[in-house]
């Protein structure tokens, strides 16, 4: 249910529309479904640096749950903080549909080359 928004110069968001399934015993969304739309998110932002056969992956995830959203839609938005080397950092804000920031997040990606 992960909407693509947005992917290019070192930024991309997705977007997820909350539904019932997605939300923990206590009525919030899980908090791993936040961190899996801050994730892709920076996944997104990569994608828009790599190099024709270069692929990445997540070596470390960091994040802050800042509110504990119902409903509504939610938006992850990613910005390259570094590249050097094989390693890329971005960090990721979630917002619900009202701009209040839900959570933060910091990653760290590899680079990895094609195989010759």
């Amino acid at each position: 249910g992960l909407d693509d928004v947005h992917s290019e110069d070192g930024t991309g968001s997705v977007s997820l529309d909350v539904q019932p399934h997605h939300l923990q015993a206590a009525g919030r969304v899980h908090g791993g479904l936040i961190a899996v739309l801050a994730d892709t998110a920076g996944y997104r932002a990569i994608r828009s640096i790599l190099k024709p056969g270069q692929r990445t992956t997540t070596v470390e995830l960091k994040i802050n749950f800042l509110e504990g959203p119902e409903s509504g839609v939610l938006t992850a938005t990613a910005r390259l903080v570094s590249s050097s080397g094989s390693l890329v950092v971005t960090e990721m804000d979630v917002t619900d549909g009202n701009g209040r920031l839900v959570a933060q997040a910091l990653s760290t990606y590899i680079i990895i080359e094609p195989q010759p």
